[in-house]
């Protein structure tokens, strides 16, 4: 905590410097440094395998494109969740997704909760397409279409029908990104379990960034689609469109033989202009700090760790569990501090079988004197994978998790995972 606090006292004075400082850099950047386009984790995934198919010269999964010399692949994944779950919100079969998520908002604390329930779903299955097109004497530029079925809640009753709901949608050439993916404020290093620990960091949307990377290295910077999530002075969430600034990221990646880490920097404005429900008009900052880290250990076991913070950050954290500003009695915005940690095993039993654990921590110093307002919660997980196959995955993960209110009233919920997956 005490790092946080001194990392809170440096970005105060630091954070009106940092819109500038990103703004100077992104334009800069492309001028002075030869980029690099292994700017994702799915351009190295999908480079790989393009390598491997080209020396062995093998035509499954790929298509030559007529036009513009590109090459298509495609893919995807067939999921089934099965989830068991004591304390469950209370909501309609195959309408309510705090059914098959578990995350700190998915801890039930009204009165219509039940007291266990059991799911199954294979929503999240996915499926995606890639394409290289080869640049002569450049870079080829790549595009990525990812879309999933958590579009639309469907009835339980007969067809479990389900929409598509967009993922992935971008483009990619000589280190800029231009689309939607995830935010570079997200780590490197995430635990290895089923289900993230309640400090998940989190966010998917549109960007535009630009990464150079070194030999062990890497620099990158976005500008990002921004959105504010504030708390009315009778406890009442909203999301405020008034943006008029990207929320901006500056982000810092290492990585050896035996460690990774990343370090990421977010500068944001949290603005509300004559809202609907709000007739004031106000602004202020926010930032935040993203550590993640992992070092292998022995035998291809790792040890994860993460610790995010800043003020106003929000919904980049705990899918919005905290608000990112406070609208006071008194029509003043004012940015809400609130930070997270996880901690994190994965021990290989042997070459089919691994073991995982992980436990994370969310917490913040709420502004509004309202007892029923979210103060902190916790989560503790562990679980057996088990891949008899490459790609086939069967996992077992039990999770606890509590949420505490500023009344210090406590809720639980437990729940019990099975998943069974196949990448294609």
């Amino acid at each position: 905590m005490k790092l946080i606090t001194s990392v809170h006292n440096a970005m105060t004075a630091f954070n009106k410097y940092f819109f500038l400082l990103a703004f100077l850099l992104l334009s800069i950047l492309p001028l002075t440094l030869k980029a690099d386009s292994n700017l994702s984790e799915y351009v190295n995934k999908l480079e790989k395998r393009i390598n491997v198919l080209e020396k062995e010269k093998k035509s499954q999964g790929i298509l030559k494109l007529r036009s513009m010399n590109t090459t298509l692949f495609v893919g995807g994944r067939i999921s089934l969740d099965t989830i068991y779950l004591e304390s469950a919100s209370g909501k309609g079969g195959g309408s309510n997704s705090s059914d098959q998520f578990f995350n700190a908002n998915n801890i039930p604390i009204n009165p219509q909760g039940e007291n266990s329930e059991l799911t199954l779903t294979a929503r999240n299955s996915k499926f995606w397409m890639k394409t290289r097109t080869q640049q002569k004497g450049e870079k080829p530029l790549m595009t990525l279409l990812e879309v999933d079925f958590w579009g639309s809640h469907g009835t339980e009753q007969n067809s479990n029908s389900h929409n598509l709901r967009l993922r992935h949608a971008y483009m990619l050439y000589n280190g800029w990104i231009l689309g939607q993916t995830n935010s570079l404020f997200l780590g490197n290093s995430q635990p290895h379990t089923m289900l993230a620990p309640v400090d998940d960091v989190f966010m998917r949307q549109a960007l535009i960034g630009y990464k150079k990377t070194f030999k062990n290295s890497s620099l990158a910077i976005a500008l990002e689609q921004p959105e504010l999530v504030v708390i009315n002075s009778l406890g009442v969430k909203s999301t405020i469109n008034d943006d008029q600034l990207p929320d901006m990221v500056l982000k810092y990646e290492y990585h050896d033989n035996q460690k990774q880490y990343s370090l990421s920097l977010l500068a944001r404005e949290l603005r509300i202009d004559q809202e609907e429900a709000y007739a004031i008009t106000d602004s202020t900052m926010g930032y935040g700090l993203n550590f993640t880290g992992q070092i292998d250990t022995y035998k291809n076991n790792t040890l994860s760790l993460g610790l995010v913070g800043g003020k106003g950050i929000g919904r980049y954290m705990a899918t919005s569990f905290f608000p990112s500003a406070v609208l006071t009695a008194d029509n003043k915005l004012k940015a809400q501090f609130s930070w997270g940690t996880h901690l994190a095993y994965e021990q290989w039993i042997n070459q089919h079988l691994r073991l995982n654990v992980a436990g994370g921590w969310i917490e913040t110093n709420p502004l509004l004197d309202l007892l029923t307002v979210d103060k902190s919660a916790w989560s503790a997980h562990t679980g057996l994978q088990y891949s008899p196959i490459k790609k086939f995955l069967l996992g077992i993960e039990y999770i606890h998790g509590e949420r505490v209110l500023q009344n210090n009233q406590n809720y639980a919920v437990d729940r019990l995972y099975f998943r069974s997956s196949y990448d294609f």
